[in-house]
C-alpha cells in the first residue's frame, strides 16, 4: 500500500470516530382516542349533503301532519312550536328559510325515534293501501260476474245482509254494462268496506 493510499484510509477512520452518524427514525405514538381523526372518518361533502337533504324532507313531512299526528312524536318544545309557526307562514321565501329553520333543529337533536315512528305511520297506511285494494278488488270480481265471489264474501261474512250484498252487484253491473257512470260501484265499495271494518274476519 503506498504513502498516500495509507495516509487516506487513516484521515477517513479518524473523520468516521469523530463525527459518529447516528440515523434515527421517528417513533410513533402510541394512538389516542384524542387524537385527531384521520381523514376517512370525516364526512365527505356528499354525506353531509344527503344528510341535510333527508332532514329537509323530515322537516317536510312533519310541517304537514297535523296536531294529532305530531302528538305521538318526541319533538321537543323549540321544534314544536316552530312547525306550529311554520303552518302559519303563506310567504314562499318566508317558509323556505323558515324549513331550513326547523331543519337546523332537527340536526340538534337524535331523530331517531321521530324516524321509527314515521316509520311505523308509514307501515300502518302501508297496510291501509293493501286493504284498499283488496276491496276495490273484490269488488272488481263481483261486477265482472264471478258469481263465486258473492260467495266467498258471504263465507267471510256470515252475518252479511245477503239480499242488500245482491242487490247492489245487481245495480252495479247493470250501471257498468249501460256505462251510466259508477255511482252504484262506489255504493257496492263503502258497502264492503263497513262490512269489513265492523265484521273483521
Amino acid at each position: 500500500m503506498s504513502i498516500n493510499t495509507s495516509v487516506t484510509v487513516a484521515v477517513c477512520d479518524m473523520l468516521m470516530r469523530t463525527f459518529s452518524i447516528t440515523t434515527t427514525f421517528p417513533v410513533m405514538a402510541n394512538f389516542d382516542e384524542s387524537d385527531p381523526p384521520f381523514e376517512s372518518d370525516i364526512p365527505s361533502k356528499s354525506a353531509i349533503k344527503r344528510e341535510a337533504e333527508r332532514l329537509k324532507q323530515m322537516g317536510e313531512r312533519l310541517l304537514a301532519m297535523n296536531a294529532a299526528e305530531l302528538a305521538g312524536l318526541e319533538l321537543g318544545e323549540r321544534l314544536q312550536l316552530a312547525l306550529e309557526e311554520g303552518r302559519r307562514i303563506k310567504s314562499r321565501e318566508g317558509l323556505r328559510r323558515h324549513k331550513q329553520f326547523i331543519g337546523k333543529l332537527l340536526r340538534e337533536q337524535d331523530t331517531s325515534a321521530i324516524e321509527a315512528r314515521l316509520a311505523q305511520i308509514d307501515s300502518a297506511h302501508s297496510l291501509n293501501t293493501q286493504a284498499f285494494q283488496a276491496l276495490e278488488h273484490t269488488r272488481e270480481q263481483l261486477i265482472g260476474g264471478d258469481n263465486d265471489s258473492i260467495g266467498a264474501v258471504i263465507a267471510r261474512h256470515p252475518q252479511v245482509d245477503k239480499q242488500k250484498l245482491r242487490q247492489l252487484v245487481r245495480n252495479a253491473r247493470k250501471e257498468r254494462e249501460a256505462q251510466s257512470g259508477t255511482r252504484h260501484a262506489r255504493a257496492l265499495f263503502r258497502f264492503l268496506r263497513e262490512l269489513e271494518l265492523n265484521d273483521p274476519a
